[in-house]
């Protein structure tokens, strides 16, 4: 007897070639939604990090308002590494972490993390690991775009950096500020030299960047985007013509010479390579610093991010800008200045706060 099936000529379920058409189809779908979906994902990623910058830009200002000075860019009343705690830590409390901050300041065995060690306020340096702000893991300090595994795991690190302005020399910590080479809105060091005011930067707040970010070293590093800094060429060299830096590189951004492996892993650390940048070569580019040099040393130390075609900045009045990979740099062949226009362009002008520059649109 015949089935309906086979009487009326129908059948059920699919062919081998229908099924293979079908797969295919998804198969296209799939390539063509990723990258979308992946786009989504890093403007998400990228709007993060924008209003992490944001929420720095009002602490400064509120800082501002109560303490009349910009944070340290490296300081705090001295002791061990009284030169090298960053901004960060005095921001703490404008930054909804006034409980670290307060345990900055008042030490004690409450501020060890073992327990038993004694702190003597903020007698302490922003490499110990038994400190607990040393330690601490603040997510407002990382870029989402960025791995949030750096080299040191065992601190507390962070994407965003204190400008140190147009300057290639005497911005780290026990120099900053010294013989006016550093033209940036953040200073260190003791005494006068080591604050700012918003009325020091008569190049007006909304020309001037206070902040950008800045991709955190990976272990193993060797590139721009892995957060590695080139150790050539000496500074004499860089200082002269910061443009040398350019070719520390292969054409994937790879360094050709011995590589620095620190930056962006301790918030704590005042010194130019943990949080401070500076605006001479534009960002993405290469970074470098004497030959003979630690993490102590001076140098051209541009920002970086994994943001497509540049990086974030945020402004003295607390906008948020995002800057191209190709903004003018003018002539980065020629020495640093320590007063007038800056040599490097727009960008250069951007990270002055006194010379004069007249910014145009960006």
């Amino acid at each position: 007897m015949q089935t309906i099936s086979n009487r009326t000529g129908r059948r059920f379920g699919f062919t081998l070639i229908e099924l293979l058409v079908v797969i295919a189809i998804i198969a296209v779908l799939v390539a063509l939604l990723l990258p979308a979906v992946q786009q989504a994902r890093e403007a998400a990623r990228r709007s993060q990090c924008k209003n992490n910058m944001k929420q720095f830009g009002l602490a400064i200002h509120n800082y501002h308002d109560a303490q009349k000075t910009i944070p340290m860019g490296s300081g705090r009343d001295g002791g061990a590494g009284g030169r090298r705690q960053s901004a960060f830590v005095g921001m703490l409390p404008y930054l909804d972490q006034a409980p670290l901050f307060n345990l900055c300041a008042s030490g004690g065995t409450a501020a060890a993390v073992n327990g038993t060690t004694v702190y003597n306020g903020f007698d302490w340096v922003p490499w110990d690991n038994n400190h607990r702000a040393v330690v601490a893991k603040i997510p407002l300090f990382l870029c989402p775009s960025d791995d949030a595994v750096s080299a040191d795991r065992a601190k507390g690190g962070s994407n965003y950096r204190f400008s140190r302005g147009d300057t290639t020399w005497d911005h780290c910590s026990q120099w900053n500020g010294n013989g006016n080479r550093n033209r940036g809105m953040f200073v260190g060091g003791t005494g006068n030299s080591g604050f700012r005011s918003f009325a020091s930067v008569t190049d007006g707040l909304s020309n001037t960047i206070a902040m950008s970010e800045r991709i955190k070293v990976k272990g193993g590093a060797n590139s721009v985007k892995s957060g590695a800094i080139a150790k050539q060429p000496a500074q004499g060299t860089y200082v002269s013509n910061p443009g040398a830096c350019l070719a520390q590189v292969d054409g994937q951004g790879i360094y050709t010479v011995a590589v620095g492996v620190f930056g962006g892993d301790r918030w704590a650390d005042g010194q130019s390579t943990f949080t401070g940048f500076t605006t001479v070569v534009g960002p993405n580019k290469p970074s470098c610093t004497d030959p003979a040099g630690s993490d102590q040393n001076d140098g051209v130390m541009d920002p970086t991010s994994w943001h497509t075609g540049g990086a974030h900045v945020l402004m003295g009045d607390g906008a948020v800008r995002f800057v191209s990979d190709s903004i003018n740099t003018g002539n980065v062949a020629l020495p640093t200045v320590t007063g007038g226009p800056s040599p490097y362009g727009v960008w250069g002008a951007l990270g002055s706060i006194n010379g004069g520059d007249l910014v145009a649109d960006f």
